[in-house]
């Protein structure tokens, strides 16, 4: 339905968006996390151009908040405190841990979107969050939008490293 009204240049139905959007942050982190997958501690920790943080940092930043995303979806509440994520990188204290931290995330969502994928389709919930209330699908587009360019700059540090070729 998403992809007719655009065909025919109608707003997409927010209902279905959620849906949709869901489905699209996969390839996303799945990306992000096999990117991670053969990193040293060093490669791992290094300042990165964004804002000097380390891919560890971007990690948590990137991922917590699909840790969250299941349950905004249910209860309405979204309690995403990113500048308490330097609390949570502390206690990934290795390749392992960082990679272990994301998997488990990765594993979660992915779950949850196939459980609830049609169920997202049809209910779009207001949810509360600490920069105001919005819907799950503006949320959860966010969300993709905020994964999908720190993938970019995951990539383009990798490719500075020559840890990339494509």
């Amino acid at each position: 339905m998403s992809q007719l009204a655009v065909a025919l240049g109608l707003p997409v139905p927010h209902i279905q968006e959620s849906a949709r959007l869901a489905w699209e942050t996969l390839p996303v982190l799945r990306s992000w996390l096999d990117r991670l997958r053969g990193l040293d501690w060093e490669t791992l920790t290094k300042p990165t151009p964004s804002r000097g943080r380390s891919l560890r940092d971007l990690t948590v930043n990137v991922f917590h908040p699909f840790e969250l995303l299941p349950a905004a979806w249910q209860s309405g509440s979204f309690p995403w405190e990113p500048e308490r994520d330097d609390e949570r990188e502390a206690l990934l204290d290795s390749v392992f841990e960082v990679v272990a931290y994301a998997g488990r995330i990765f594993t979660d969502w992915t779950d949850f979107v196939l459980e609830h994928g049609q169920e997202l389709g049809r209910r779009d919930p207001t949810v509360v969050s600490p920069r105001g209330d919005l819907r799950f699908s503006a949320l959860l587009a966010s969300q993709l939008e905020h994964a999908s360019f720190h993938r970019e700059q995951l990539v383009d540090f990798l490719r500075a490293e020559g840890r990339v070729s494509t």
